[in-house]
């Protein structure tokens, strides 16, 4: 069996390692061993809120033969970066998907994805390596998202959307059909992209606007 490290020790990791214990293959594939620290020292009340022990910290941490990972990190940027740190050391990543969420099986995943409570993810769709989407998001049929993005809770990625690497959607946001959101773009809360969204760009409002 397989022992997971959840990179992260903010609120969002915290979310993960409850959603883990009811996601497919724990307590089978995997079990779950503790947390890693990112790049950031939070507060000690923050440490004090964990249910698992921190075993060290990405640069630090020497991955072991049983070990597997997941990176709890909202952060497209800083998610990739740790994430490169332990694949640098040949650590593993696998997919934590909640038993809740609706998977199509014609969907392409990549590795290293978090689909937690209530996601869906629908026909043909794809996605890439180290997504996270976080609780009611989900894609619609034929869209595609990148590697490293983070798609916040009830965010709806329509049908036939191009998304690239690193884009962040904030809670609530969307996509009409047929949008291209390109690489590193940030899609403010609530926001809704009625056309397609340069690379590095935020936007904001509905219709969602550069800012």
């Amino acid at each position: 069996m397989k022992h997971l490290l959840i990179i992260g020790i903010g609120g969002f990791a915290r979310e993960v390692f409850w959603h883990a214990h009811e996601s497919i293959g724990y307590g089978t594939d995997w079990d779950i061993k503790g947390f890693l620290d990112g790049d950031v020292k939070l507060a000690a009340e923050e440490y004090e809120k964990l249910s698992a022990p921190v075993l060290g910290d990405v640069v630090s941490y020497v991955p072991q033969p049983e070990d597997c990972f997941i990176c709890a990190i909202g952060s497209p940027q800083v998610k990739e970066k740790l994430i490169q740190g332990i694949l640098d050391k040949g650590g593993e990543f696998i997919n934590i998907i909640h038993r809740t969420a609706i998977v199509h099986p014609t969907v392409q995943m990549g590795r290293g994805n978090i689909l937690c409570p209530l996601v869906h993810v629908l026909e043909h769709a794809r996605v890439g390596n180290f997504v996270t989407f976080n609780g009611r998001s989900g894609m619609g049929h034929d869209a595609e998202i990148g590697d490293y993005s983070s798609v916040m809770s009830a965010a709806d990625i329509t049908g036939y959307v191009r998304a690239g690497r690193r884009t962040f959607w904030g809670s609530g946001a969307r996509a009409v059909p047929h949008s291209r959101i390109d690489d590193d773009a940030v899609i403010g809360v609530a926001s809704v992209v009625f056309r397609n969204v340069k690379k590095g760009v935020t936007v904001f409002g509905n219709p969602a606007m550069p800012i």
